[in-house]
Order: C-alpha cells, then structure tokens, then sequence
C-alpha cells in the first residue's frame, strides 16, 4: 500500500510498507530511480547494480518508537575505465550512520534543556555514549581554536572521564572570566606543550600552588608572574589553623578538648557574626 502523506524527514520518500510490531513502529521506505553521477569519474548512469535494505533508527512518530527499514539502491558506473559501484543520495541518513538526521537534530536540541546523558538517552531508546558522541559533534561547532593565549590566564584542574583519564586541566580568561581550552589530561608535559604553543604573550598566570603546574608554567613560559589563586590560598591558611588547634587541644582537659573540637567553626566565624556564646568559646580557647 503506498501513503500520500509524508513524515517528517521522509518527504522525497515513497512509503512501501508499515506494521507495527511489538509498540515499534516500522517503516519500509525507497527513493523513485533518477540518474545519478559517478563520484568517481563525474559520469551519469541510471544502471541499478543492486538492492539493500538499511534499518535507522528514527525519532518517534505517533508517540511510538520508530523503525525505518530504507531499501536503497547502489548504482554502477558506466564508463568502461570506471565500473565503480556507489549509493544513491539520500536526506535521510549519512554515510556510516544509524540513526537518521531527523533523529540526531532531536537529540541535539534536547542536549540544550535535557538534564544528563543518561537521562536523554533513555528518552530516545540509545546509549549514553551515543548521546556524549552527539554532544561533541554538536559543541565543536562553537568552539572557536584558540591560536593565542592572552596576557592573562587562569589554570586549574577537574575531574572528569575523558580519553580514560580522571583529571583534566582547564585554561581560561580570568579578565573576561570565560574557558579558553581545555586540555586531556594534568600531565605537566601535556601542560608545557600546550603553553609554549600558544603562551608567547602570557605574562601572568593565575593557578593552584601544584608544584606540576609550577614547572611546566616555568618552564614553558619563562618564569611569568605567579599568582595564588584565593581559593587555594585561603585554604592553606585554614589548614595551617587547623594544624595549630589539633595541636593544641591535646594539652586541655577531656571535656575542653572535645568541647573545641565540636566548636571548631569559631575560628572560621567572622568575628560580626559571632554570637555572645560564641564569643566566649573563641576567647577561651585562643
């Protein structure tokens, strides 16, 4: 039975077939024979070589996961020093591909509102790591190369899963405060690498105190201005309290020693946001 109403992303195809089976929707699907050029030798040939049927996965149509069973024609080059054999041009899948453009536009619109990888893949009935190919693919179309670095820049590192590694490193703006590149790994090589690449301008460079990122910052870009970044060095100081009041309340008595150890936090307290009990607490164990 051929339709005359058309789905979408399957306007140019005549629809053969369908049946529902077991909730999927299946379509069997083919294109009308039209010439086509060699890819090869630039010849036109209508000469049909053979048949084969293809299934996509595509997004769903009536509320039911859909099935497309596409019956696509390979041509064969009638030039007598050619001969090669080639597929028909086709809107609906690419070359390789499973999953239909239709199908791979919805993933990546719902990769802008969706919640996690995980979450959007069960939602088109694929893998997660189908979903994460998809998001690269998308999201490199909006980075722009960074040829060279500005005279300002930030480094730190985070976890993640890329490539097998557990940590990657980020290089970012901290002026216009926006990430610039992020590299596959915290390897200080992988850093230095990277810096002498693009780092000709770098005068100042905004970091942890990693004695990797040290080296590879010096190494690679000759000593620039050094800067400890608030966070690292804040916490440096609470640990350095934190090392004196351990010590320290070993000498007190039971109770005071377990008492300071619940109100640890005073220390940290600003002093306006003390209360009066609080107050005391400070004053007695300074």
């Amino acid at each position: 039975m051929n339709f005359n109403i058309s789905f979408p992303g399957l306007e140019e195809f005549r629809i053969k077939k369908t049946i529902e089976n077991g909730g999927i929707f299946q379509l069997h699907v083919e294109l009308d024979a039209k010439p086509h050029r060699c890819p090869a030798c630039n010849t036109l040939t209508q000469k049909v070589h053979d048949y084969r049927t293809q299934k996509i996965q595509h997004s769903k149509l009536f509320m039911r996961e859909t099935l497309i069973f596409y019956r696509k024609r390979r041509y064969k080059c009638e030039h007598p020093q050619c001969k090669r054999r080639f597929y028909e041009n086709n809107s609906l899948v690419e070359r390789y591909q499973r999953q239909s453009k239709e199908l791979k536009q919805a993933i990546a619109l719902e990769l802008i509102h969706g919640k996690n990888f995980k979450a959007i893949a069960s939602r088109f009935n694929t893998s997660a790591t189908t979903v994460m190919r998809r998001f690269d693919e998308v999201g490199s179309n909006f980075l722009e190369e960074t040829r060279e670095l500005p005279s300002v820049i930030a480094i730190d590192e985070y976890k993640g899963d890329s490539d097998g590694e557990k940590y990657q490193t980020i290089i970012a703006d901290p002026v216009d405060r926006k990430p610039l590149e992020i590299l596959p790994d915290r390897k200080k090589e992988t850093v230095k690498a990277y810096l002498r690449e693009h780092g000709q301008k770098v005068e100042k460079v905004v970091m942890d105190m990693s004695p990797s990122f040290k080296a590879a910052v010096d190494q690679a870009l000759g000593k620039p201005i050094v800067v400890a970044d608030r966070f690292h060095f804040c916490r440096h100081i609470y640990w350095a309290l934190e090392r004196v009041r351990r010590k320290e309340q070993k000498q007190f008595n039971d109770y005071d020693r377990k008492k300071c150890k619940r109100m640890k936090h005073v220390f940290n307290k600003k002093h306006e946001a003390l209360t009066e009990k609080q107050r005391w607490y400070l004053e007695r164990y300074l």
